[in-house]
């Protein structure tokens, strides 16, 4: 997974508020039932220190934002009378919480959130297409339309006939099609590398889809996958095409993050792989910025503690080590926080090994903690 959404809340300074909750709109009481789950997770940040201006834009933002339809949940993380981050999540939490630390909370919405992951949604035809862009890790909202790519040549139907004459309309008919998808692939492309897209979606008629994959640039086309779709228009049909991207998207998912567990298992059977585990030399290998995915077991509790500095990833288990390193601002925090904070500010990604509905378990490390390396940890070590 990939933390970049969450850095700039590991960078900006704390305290802050993180609160995890039932947004559930499915009974007639439900905007009432809302307003007291608030109140309640309101109190228990008030009892924790909590500024009124966070609290105030945490209030504007659970009672004034739009609803979600049916069971849902909902993270938001504030701090200085600003909301940072407010994601839906696909279950209400169990339990709900609502915490004020110098770091935020992070783990419980990471091992349940859909990876992020923005698609990039091309309804084809033979005279072009529209492309789309669609978050299907934020629930209850429809792929939205960017481009529409027709083209106005002519002609695009073939006519019956012998002779000829009806053989060169056959031949132009064919020519401008695939020009028509060309030209569609291009801007497709172009998208998905502005985008910074890893899923493409590709809707519409069949020969038309076939002919659009071949004219894909090798990034578009490594990401690419074809759903039996009617390819709609905007307006038509959107509701079904959402939860077809949605599918998309998780079989996606589930692939990354079954390709990551697969090569876990290979680089921490090897002596000289690149891998640490427990959470003393994942600590070490943080603050070296050598950690290419961090891993944690959110089945495992983890009751320790960590020192952090302003730099994320100053990160050690004694306060010592930091001061001897000139760092500045220390706190002491959960070391799960610890951990999330400094892969975040360092550009590590993240993969849980366990717990949450991911339903995926890796191989049992140390603590629960292990990270693989950008390069094999020194013999010294």
């Amino acid at each position: 997974m990939d933390l970049e959404f969450i850095r700039e809340v590991s960078r900006a300074a704390g305290p802050y508020a993180t609160v995890y909750m039932d947004v559930s709109h499915e009974t007639e009481d439900a905007e009432h039932a809302l307003r007291l789950r608030w109140q309640e997770l309101r109190s228990a940040l008030e009892a924790q220190g909590a500024d009124l201006s966070t609290l105030a834009a945490l209030e504007d933002a659970v009672l004034g934002g739009p609803r979600v339809v049916g069971r849902a949940g909902r993270v938001l993380v504030a701090g200085s009378g600003v909301v940072l981050l407010d994601r839906v999540l696909a279950e209400p939490p169990d339990p709900p919480s609502a915490s004020w630390a110098s770091v935020p909370d992070l783990l419980p919405m990471l091992l349940d959130l859909p990876e992020p992951m923005t698609a990039v949604v091309v309804r084809v035809d033979k005279n072009g297409g529209e492309i789309l862009l669609a978050d299907p890790s934020d629930p209850g909202t429809d792929p939205e339309a960017v481009e529409d790519v027709t083209s106005a040549r002519h002609p695009l139907h073939k006519v019956r006939g012998g002779g000829w004459k009806h053989l060169k309309m056959q031949h132009t008919v064919e020519n401008t099609w695939r020009s028509n998808v060309s030209e569609l692939a291009e801007r497709v492309d172009r998208h998905v590398s502005e985008a910074g897209a890893r899923l493409v979606v590709l809707a519409g008629e069949t020969q038309s889809r076939k002919l659009l994959l071949d004219n894909l640039g090798e990034r578009a086309a490594r990401y690419a996958v074809e759903i039996e779709h009617s390819g709609a228009p905007s307006g038509a049909g959107d509701e079904e095409l959402a939860a077809a991207v949605d599918r998309a998207a998780r079989d996606a998912s589930s692939r990354e993050r079954h390709a990551v567990l697969e090569h876990v298992a290979q680089v921490a059977g090897r002596p000289d792989g690149a891998f640490a585990q427990g959470i003393g030399p994942v600590l070490v290998a943080m603050r070296a910025e050598q950690v290419d995915t961090l891993l944690l077991d959110g089945g495992i509790e983890r009751d320790g503690t960590a020192w952090i500095a302003a730099n994320p990833t100053h990160v050690a288990l004694d306060r010592e080590e930091l001061e001897a390193m000139g760092a500045r601002s220390l706190h002491r925090v959960p070391v799960d926080a610890a951990l999330l904070r400094a892969a975040a500010g360092s550009g590590a990604s993240f993969q849980p090994l366990g717990g949450g509905r991911t339903g995926l378990v890796g191989r049992p490390v140390e603590d629960g903690v292990a990270a693989v390396l950008r390069w094999p940890p020194s013999p010294s070590r």
